[in-house]
């Protein structure tokens, strides 16, 4: 890993945005306009969609015609509440459990999460079904019309910059894009190096483990640093082990064979918004929350890394959800994070740059898919605006991102 050549040159991280996710293409889009385009992008939840824009369109161009095209706004707005004739076929009295146990999960403390005791394998599994709030229409398909859009104007495209008397048009470099994930797994199955206690009263115990779907080429630079690092396995490290070490194992999966629709799904399916997928060769999967800015594994891979600083979680709802689930603090996490330094290397030439999009929240406010409580269904409704206003919100979001990211660029002169 001390040649130039087996590093990527820059590494963009998208880690997270949920409906928010269009101003990391913004983001995406300055670092093009100053010379300076990622050739790796590592995307985690709501990122992870917009990883897959960007591969489908990479110039800044396209990608904007993508982004407010009608076929994103049908894919975007697929992605639906549990309907009330749904919730009525379930019967009334499962509902209003449901948001009681939501509170419950919600508000449970504990003082060392990393320690508390996993819930089975079975049961955990019923409940992240079970209390979804969210559905994809026809999943199958979600994507297929973005990837259809995308790929007639790449050919309209190369035509009219070909004409009939060219033999091969000039593409766009395509960054290449890594996807983080995690997948549910009994403990009993796990690591035989890796014991932890394997069963509860209810069954085999729940363990999750990050999954990074990749390239072969990522499988092999990543083995090589964990040699030079002094693994003796060459595997990954899972930072998130080290604050639950009974619940999440200390290795990663790569998975070098894989669809973008399967793992986009995964990486959004965060607890308690979109139930699990399932994978047939990886099981129950679930969201990127296990590690949403996963700078170590970005600062393995790129000589340059453009990462995000964000805003703490909120201590009443989504800090203690990802306790009960995946047992650890995420605002611990996100400490670390923001702490990290990369190691002092011949091959770490240039510093590791934080975008300042912590406030994208309230900046962005009213620009994303809005959420509502229905008192009378024991629901949480999401109201998507029209056609028309969508292209203003996604507007919104790509100005946010390009104006944040090019004044960082002015500021610190790249």
């Amino acid at each position: 890993m001390t040649n130039k050549h087996t590093t990527y040159e820059r590494v963009q991280l998208f880690s997270g945005g949920g409906s928010r996710f269009a101003y990391y293409l913004g983001s995406y889009a300055a670092l093009v306009a100053h010379d300076l385009r990622p050739d790796m992008i590592i995307g985690t939840c709501g990122g992870s969609l917009s990883a897959y824009l960007v591969h489908l369109a990479p110039e800044p161009k396209d990608l904007q015609a993508l982004l407010y095209s009608h076929e994103l706004y049908t894919a975007i707005c697929a992605i639906r509440h549990v309907r009330p004739d749904e919730a009525n076929r379930r019967s009334k009295m499962r509902y209003i459990t449901q948001a009681i146990q939501r509170w419950r999960l919600a508000s449970k403390q504990s003082a060392k999460p990393q320690r508390s005791s996993p819930a089975s394998y079975e049961q955990l599994l019923a409940e992240l079904q079970q209390l979804a709030m969210f559905r994809i229409d026809d999943e199958r398909y979600w994507l297929d019309a973005l990837s259809g859009v995308a790929n007639e104007r790449n050919e309209r495209r190369d035509k009219s910059a070909c004409g009939h008397n060219c033999i091969q048009s000039t593409k766009p470099a395509i960054p290449e894009v890594a996807i983080i994930a995690c997948r549910l797994q009994k403990a009993s199955g796990v690591d035989s190096a890796w014991p932890p206690a394997s069963y509860t009263a209810a069954g085999p115990a729940a363990v999750l483990q990050e999954l990074l779907f990749a390239s072969p080429r990522v499988a092999t630079m990543m083995s090589l640093a964990a040699a030079m690092q002094g693994a003796t396995d060459n595997k990954i490290r899972s930072p998130a082990h080290a604050f639950a070490d009974g619940r999440i194992p200390p290795h990663v999966q790569i998975v070098s064979q894989w669809s973008f629709a399967d793992a986009i799904r995964a990486s959004m399916a965060d607890m308690y918004y979109l139930p699990p997928t399932h994978i047939s060769a990886l099981g129950w999967c679930l969201g990127g929350v296990i590690n949403l800015t996963p700078v170590e594994l970005a600062c393995q891979l790129g000589q340059t890394v453009f990462a995000e600083s964000k805003a703490g979680y909120d201590t009443w709802l989504a800090a203690p959800a990802i306790k009960r689930v995946f047992g650890f603090d995420p605002n611990a996490r996100l400490a670390q994070v923001h702490g990290y330094q990369r190691e002092a290397s011949p091959r770490h030439t240039e510093p590791l740059h934080w975008l300042p999009f912590a406030d994208n929240a309230e900046q962005l406010a009213g620009q994303s898919v809005q959420k509502r409580f229905s008192i009378k269904q024991m629901t949480v409704a999401l109201i998507h605006r029209d056609y028309d206003g969508f292209v203003q919100q996604m507007q919104a979001q790509w100005q946010y991102g390009y104006q944040r990211t090019s004044s960082y660029i002015r500021q610190h002169t790249l």
